[in-house]
């Protein structure tokens, strides 16, 4: 046996419409040699992961569509996976939100290790499943299509003038805020209270939005290029519609979305501060929404069929467009309580913000087509429109405890 036979294993397992067809064959090798099985697996799935890097995708993102595609079991491996390929590379050399991504897996410098047959003994599994895990994730990687690339690649030396900026001890507290309102929001059992903490919080992002802009430019309205893009996995089913409620977020604060409905993602581009703020009012909004179709039960037509689904889909298509229409409000009044004294520069900062925030848009989405959506069930778009009626985004409104 050579690792050349063990490889070609591998190889065919990876194109396989059934990648356990191979698993036996594997499995022979195994009785023979474990240490070269181990030793070949460990080597062609941190291969399959630099490529998965090289066509676009970053660790959250593979994470997060491997727990739509893949049973839970999988997820453990995966990560040891991607931790073990990062071995290759000095800290320096990594993103700081591409680092961040691994943090929040639990993967940070010294990457450990990959030994095959440690993890499964640690993870208390048969030597034959993890080899069956090791090839659904050979033919997952392989399959994953190529995405627009957020962030420079691992191994990539950062230059200094591209450094992103830091976030101050300020823009903690202001987010520490925003996160605390949106949880109560998410927490309460009662809509109106929830989305009067939603709009209180969409009241503190764009006023904090428009200060940091104007602070950043200074008085020459030279405003630093920190635009760049983030990525929401949704949940499906329903991914048009609740897409459409991460593009309404993202209008009111400043950025742009890119939907791709086979992959579930919407990828936002915008300047970092309106980034953060856009994925944490969006992601609460997500939540709330859900619960609110939920909450309108189920649908019938006059025959007694089935029209849940349509109406859920037509449900949320309403309840994004109006909450849209008041977080947009929102945003406006905050630029009109600008100081007077700031009003001449606002104009010409927000402009050159759009400019680059529509630059680096063009740039990752060169082609992109403008989707029209269809209303199919009358009665779900007016339970939405009355559900999302129910926010009271007028943020002087005392709000119950």
């Amino acid at each position: 046996m050579s690792e050349a036979e063990v490889l070609q294993v591998l190889q065919v397992a990876t194109v396989s419409e059934d990648p356990e067809a191979q698993l036996a064959e594997l499995g022979r090798y195994d009785e023979q040699d474990q240490q070269l099985v181990d030793r070949v697996v460990r080597g062609y799935l941190v291969d399959l992961t630099r490529t998965t890097w090289e066509r676009g995708w970053a660790p959250a993102d593979v994470v997060q569509h491997a727990r739509r595609q893949l049973e839970p079991a999988v997820e453990p491996l995966l990560t040891a996976v991607i931790g073990a390929e990062h071995r290759a590379y000095k800290p320096k050399t990594l993103d700081s939100r591409w680092s961040e991504q691994l943090a929040d897996f639990g993967l940070v410098h010294p990457f450990a290790e990959l030994d095959l047959t440690a993890w499964a003994a640690e993870q208390r599994i048969g030597r034959y499943l993890t080899l069956d895990l090791a090839l659904r994730i050979a033919n997952f990687l392989y399959r994953l299509p190529s995405l627009a690339r957020l962030f420079p690649l691992p191994g990539t030396p950062q230059q200094k003038a591209a450094a992103r900026p830091q976030t101050s001890g300020t823009d903690r507290k202001m987010l520490a805020r925003v996160r605390a309102l949106l949880a109560k929001a998410e927490a309460t059992e009662f809509p109106d209270e929830a989305e009067a903490l939603s709009g209180k919080a969409q009241e503190l992002m764009a006023k904090f939005s428009l200060d940091h802009a104007l602070l950043d430019a200074g008085p020459d309205l030279d405003l630093p290029d920190d635009s760049g893009a983030r990525r929401i996995w949704v949940e499906t089913p329903y991914v048009t519609a609740k897409a459409q409620l991460v593009g309404v977020v993202a209008d009111a604060n400043g950025c742009r979305t890119v939907t791709m409905d086979q992959l579930a993602v919407v990828t936002i581009v915008g300047a970092e501060l309106d980034l953060q703020l856009t994925e944490l009012l969006a992601t609460s909004l997500l939540v709330q929404a859900n619960r609110a179709m939920l909450a309108a039960g189920k649908h019938f037509g006059h025959r007694g069929e089935s029209r849940t689904r349509s109406f859920r889909q037509s449900f949320l298509m309403a309840y994004a467009q109006r909450i849209g229409e008041r977080l947009q409000a929102t945003a406006d009044a905050a630029r009109s309580a600008v100081p007077e004294a700031d009003q001449d520069r606002l104009l010409p900062v927000l402009s050159r913000r759009e400019q680059q925030v529509d630059a680096l848009f063009t740039k990752l989405f060169p082609e992109t087509v403008t989707r029209r959506t269809r209303i199919t069930n009358g009665a779900g778009w007016h339970a939405g429109l009355t559900a999302a009626d129910l926010a009271q985004l007028d943020t002087r409104r005392p709000v119950t405890r």
